[in-house]
């Protein structure tokens, strides 16, 4: 069934599902923001960083540093090993997929479809629901 979710082609080439390690981190961070019904603006104000920036680190868009992930944290009452280890379980989740690949943001290229945000949320809830 993911497969077929995540199958699709451009110009006639099969292309692969990336996901990176930032927007599973981003992901993460969005996902808490949300549960505990916290706007960005709020959050971002709370963490001392700006909207805009929250905003890119949550979609996997900007690499998230070691300092905002503990500002980020701190912002949302968790520890920085709590958003790690839900990311991790979400890599462990994607990795038992061959449509799609994790990678660093430094070796995305053209050669896939960088799933982000949204797209992101949709494939680690069904991967998630098999559980």
């Amino acid at each position: 069934m993911i497969k077929h979710i995540l199958s699709f082609s451009s110009r006639g080439k099969s292309m692969t599902q990336l996901v990176t390690y930032n927007a599973l981190v981003g992901y993460e961070i969005e996902t808490l923001r949300k549960a505990a019904g916290m706007e960005q603006a709020v959050l971002a104000q709370r963490a001392g960083i700006s909207q805009p920036v929250l905003s890119r680190l949550e979609k996997g868009k900007a690499a998230i540093t070691v300092d905002q992930l503990f500002v980020l944290c701190q912002a949302l009452g968790k520890t920085p090993q709590d958003v790690l280890t839900r990311a991790f379980d979400n890599v462990q989740a994607i990795r038992g997929e061959s449509a799609v690949q994790i990678t660093t943001s430094k070796e995305a290229d053209d050669a896939g479809a960088l799933l982000t945000g949204a797209a992101l949320g949709a494939i680690l809830t069904l991967l998630l629901s098999r559980k």
